[in-house]
């Protein structure tokens, strides 16, 4: 009894180890694939062009606040203290409220970013699913969470020319957050 124990063990090891040396595994780069697509630099280019207009707001306004900061300073003098201090008062509560609008709209562009990106990491995902299946892929990596492979594992281009040829028509729009 216990030699057919130690027989089955031994056929059930060597069944897994022999099932293991089968698998068939690559690995890809998505944050290249992610970035250097047709539709990524697309999404990178357009979320940066709507921080660069956000930023542009603000210095117009800061630029804005600071005059109303320097003709506040200069009627000190002039009006009574408790008028300045009403003055003053609302003038913070300005920049209170100046800050504020910024961040929220920050954290809209982000939010939307967010979106955006899932969106996008999802349809590569489903290119990922075609690649494995139609090239008998078992296991695709991420080189991101590797130390080393060899670089005929590497589908890194393969993935970037079938992300470019699949998704040409990826609305960003859509994804807007009102």
């Amino acid at each position: 009894m216990k030699k057919f124990n130690i027989y089955i063990l031994v056929l059930l090891f060597l069944t897994v180890s022999n099932s293991s040396y089968g698998n068939n595994i690559v690995y890809a780069n998505l944050d290249i694939i992610s970035k250097t697509s047709i539709v990524g630099k697309k999404i990178i280019d357009y979320f940066d062009d709507k921080n660069k207009k956000l930023l542009d707001e603000i210095k117009i306004n800061e630029k804005k606040i600071r005059e109303k900061e320097k003709s506040l300073v200069s009627q000190k003098n002039i009006l009574e203290p408790e008028e300045f201090s009403k003055k003053v008062d609302s003038f913070k509560e300005e920049i209170k409220k100046f800050n504020q609008a910024n961040k929220s709209k920050a954290r809209q562009i982000n939010l939307e970013k967010d979106k955006v990106s899932k969106s996008f990491l999802d349809e590569i995902n489903k290119i990922l699913k075609e690649f494995a299946e139609k090239n008998n892929i078992d296991i695709i990596i991420s080189s991101n969470q590797m130390l080393i492979g060899k670089s005929d594992l590497d589908v890194t281009s393969k993935l970037l020319i079938m992300v470019n040829e699949k998704i040409k028509n990826f609305e960003i729009k859509k994804w807007q957050i009102n």
